[in-house]
């Protein structure tokens, strides 16, 4: 009996696909991470004009009955390669708490 085999083309593509599709997959969760970590180190030290002048405005800002500020940025990239990867997208959403005085006190990143 003859086993079926694929075409080397085919599996070529397969191979390809693979290999460019896992770097995809793990730069984003990555740099997540590096941000994360980033804003992390932050606590007590950044205020909430550094964050402005690193992040820009923020896409709401509230500010608390104990006049703390809970700031939330929402950030959206929408790459498209023209391969067989396809395309990628990704939403990162910051939201950070600073006290009374601006200092940076809780942050919290999202990504999808």
């Amino acid at each position: 009996m003859k086993r079926a085999t694929l075409p080397i083309a085919v599996s070529m593509v397969l191979i390809f696909v693979l290999c460019m599709a896992i770097p995809c997959m793990t730069g984003c969760t990555s740099n997540a991470k590096k941000n994360e970590a980033y804003w992390n180190s932050q606590l007590g030290v950044a205020k909430y004009d550094d964050v402005v002048t690193r992040l820009g405005p923020p896409t709401t800002k509230e500010t608390l009955s104990d006049k703390s500020v809970v700031a939330k940025w929402v950030r959206t990239s929408y790459l498209t390669a023209r391969s067989v990867v396809g395309s990628d997208s990704w939403t990162e959403e910051i939201v950070m708490r600073f006290s009374p005085d601006g200092i940076l006190t809780h942050s919290t990143l999202n990504e999808y």
